[in-house]
């Protein structure tokens, strides 16, 4: 017999999300690919500067977003060298 039970309104999410990692989703596979340099801001804490290997600027900046899925800013300043 169906037993009637009360709804759940439970909702499914974690409250911190985890980073999506693996090759062409966080880093890249290509030795040669220049240093970018990223700032990486969470809520509450103070800018992260790190550096991500990638072919290009749009793939540095996927490469953190996927790193750091909680982050509230990200911006690549540019490729890493000896001025920045």
């Amino acid at each position: 017999m169906y037993k009637k039970t009360e709804p759940s309104y439970v909702l499914g999410w974690e409250d911190e999300s985890r980073p999506n990692l693996g090759e062409g989703i966080s880093r890249t596979s290509k030795a040669t690919a220049p240093l970018w340099r990223v700032d990486v801001v969470n809520k509450g804490a103070r800018a992260m500067k790190t550096t991500i290997r990638a072919a290009n600027k749009a793939e540095a900046l996927k490469f953190s977003q996927n790193r750091y899925p909680s982050a509230t800013t990200i911006t690549v300043i540019g490729k890493a060298n000896a001025t920045n």
